[in-house]
């Protein structure tokens, strides 16, 4: 009995002994859940509306030099587009724009004459843009820059007086220099708030008029939405 005693005593010890080291190899790493990160491929699109103020609408006679370019009044406009773009460096866009505007026309003067004419002047732009950002360290990022590419010009009016009806367009050259801040606002979403000075320049044709280049220079106050992917 004292041998089974021993025996017992010697297995009650051993198991208290081996009990922190089987404890210890029970121990198992229970993987942390790491936090999403947003996709940023460094791609973005965004699309935009603002209010128009033209600064300038004139009419060009190509085929006499001493004439005098016709001056349009217009009243304030729209304009809507979009672009996608990419970051090139971290402080570096690069993008494509297209937009689209229009604004009536009131009245018309070549000289003395001054006459009200109705009508109205559309303008569409495809531009190749570079901007600027500035690093605050902050959710406000306010940028610089412009663009260059073509645009499309379609002037239309009934006519009046000695103005005939008038029903041109063409394709010519289009540009902006612009500047703006962007406010995050959401994961890869920030708005975008800015000022853009437009223009375009063409020589159109079609009824009423040849070989005259129209010139619109317009300022834009735009507001749009950025969206990261």
């Amino acid at each position: 009995m004292t041998l089974y005693k021993l025996l017992g005593g010697a297995a009650a010890v051993a198991l208290i002994a081996g009990t922190p080291a089987l404890a210890a190899d029970l121990i198992v790493d229970v993987p942390v859940d790491e936090p999403v990160t947003v996709a940023d491929t460094g791609w973005y699109f965004s699309v935009f509306a603002g209010g128009l103020w033209d600064g300038f609408v004139t009419a060009e006679d190509d085929s006499d030099p001493d004439a005098d370019d016709v001056e349009v009044s217009t009243d304030a406009g729209w304009l809507l587009g979009a672009a996608v773009g990419t970051h090139v460096f971290d402080s570096l866009r690069a993008e494509v724009e297209l937009y689209g505007a229009s604004r009536n026309v009131n009245g018309a003067s070549e000289g003395a004459l001054s006459i009200d004419l109705d009508g109205t002047v559309t303008t569409v732009g495809l531009l190749g843009n570079l901007w600027v950002d500035f690093d605050t360290g902050s959710g406000f990022t306010p940028y610089i820059g412009g663009g260059l590419g073509v645009g499309y010009v379609h002037a239309e009016s009934p006519g009046a007086g000695p103005v005939a009806p008038l029903d041109a367009d063409g394709v010519g050259l289009a540009y902006q220099l612009g500047a703006g801040v962007q406010v995050d606002v959401a994961d890869n979403i920030a708005l975008d708030l800015g000022y853009r000075w437009k223009g375009v320049s063409a020589e159109i044709s079609g009824d009423g008029t040849e070989d005259v280049v129209a010139h619109v220079g317009s300022h834009v106050v735009q507001v749009g939405l950025t969206f990261g992917f």
